[in-house]
């Protein structure tokens, strides 16, 4: 280690542009720590954590041989550095320089659920490809209900929690696997009343329980960039249109919507349109946004595509999505 001298008033100790101790200081103090026999057993290169660091201000002042107000203004630093130095841990692995990378990419290798062309449905995801600080979540509710009899009804009675909400896939004692709701049809906001779902069935008044894993919750707080495409498919020789829009928290984001006509089947071909497109959110730590579709007509569908022969080709998701945090983190998401 080289050690580094400067006179401690002329340089802030916080650089104004990130809001963390400024590189100069952090140099001269890891000299200073060097000097004092703290480091010892550390090599030159080493990152020092927290649990490894033994910091006593008084002994490191005392190695600075200064006097008169520079003593001063170092002894206020050092006094605040050993408050701060789980958070700066001496030699971090992120600095300003190197930011703790905050992003996610998710997707869906299934068909996603349709049904009504006057109902707002969850895109949902099934595996997680990258994940630090962002993650997804399910939507959960569980519920008494009773279906049929060889009907696609369902009759909600009780609700333990929830609410209930479209696309949510069923199960439950009886439930014929794959269920999932379709729309409301008595009762508002996911609460007790009658559900059309999408297969017919006939199953007793039991307990169910309804989840979709649409939920993509941000760790932390700061200005997110959300990117997706959609994999949309139409089987109707007419075009029919598609929404994608955005919800935080449960809330519709103004202005956020929009439209995407699919190409209707053409020579006994289905037409396709990748839908894609980014959008800047501002989240809190635990807010979540969900991406939220609706077809004017349930011909056009979000599909999956299995891997292709002839040239060999790899699979195309249903949905992708990817999340990463376009502003800098505070001292504590460093």
């Amino acid at each position: 280690m080289v050690n580094t001298n400067i006179t401690p008033p002329r340089v802030p100790l916080t650089d104004p542009r990130t809001g963390l101790i400024a590189r100069e200081w952090y140099l001269f103090l890891l000299s200073l720590f060097n000097q004092s026999g703290q480091s010892a057993g550390a090599t030159d290169g080493m990152q020092l954590t927290p649990s490894a660091v033994t910091f006593d201000p008084a002994t490191v002042l005392g190695q600075a041989e200064l006097t008169g107000g520079d003593t001063n203004a170092l002894a206020a630093a050092l006094a605040q550095l050993a408050t701060d130095v789980n958070a700066l841990a001496l030699a971090p692995t992120h600095t300003p320089q190197v930011p703790n990378p905050v992003y996610g990419a998710f997707y869906s290798v299934a068909n996603q659920p349709d049904g009504s062309s006057t109902t707002a449905f969850p895109i949902v995801y099934d595996t997680t490809q990258f994940s630090s600080g962002v993650r997804i979540e399910d939507r959960a509710a569980v519920f008494t209900a009773s279906i049929g009899p060889a009907s696609t009804t369902m009759t909600v009675t009780a609700i333990a929690s929830g609410p209930i909400y479209p696309g949510m896939v069923l199960t439950g004692a009886g439930v014929t696997a794959g269920t999932y709701i379709v729309s409301q049809t008595t009762g508002t906001g996911g609460s007790a009343g009658d559900y059309v779902v999408s297969v017919s069935q006939t199953v007793a008044s039991t307990t169910i329980t309804g989840a979709c894993k649409s939920k993509i919750v941000a760790d932390k707080t700061g200005v997110y960039n959300v990117q997706f495409s959609v994999q949309f498919v139409n089987t109707d020789t007419q075009i029919h249109d598609t929404d994608i829009w955005m919800r935080k928290n449960g809330a519709d984001v103004a202005d956020s919507n929009s439209q995407f006509s699919v190409p209707n089947k053409h020579g006994g071909v289905d037409g396709h349109l990748i839908a894609a497109l980014n959008l800047f959110i501002d989240l809190a730590a635990n807010d979540y946004i969900e991406l939220m579709w609706r077809t004017a007509n349930t011909a056009a569908t979000i599909q999956y595509i299995a891997a292709q022969t002839a040239p060999v080709r790899p699979a195309a998701p249903s949905v992708i999505v990817t999340v990463s945090l376009a502003s800098v983190p505070s001292i504590q998401g460093v």
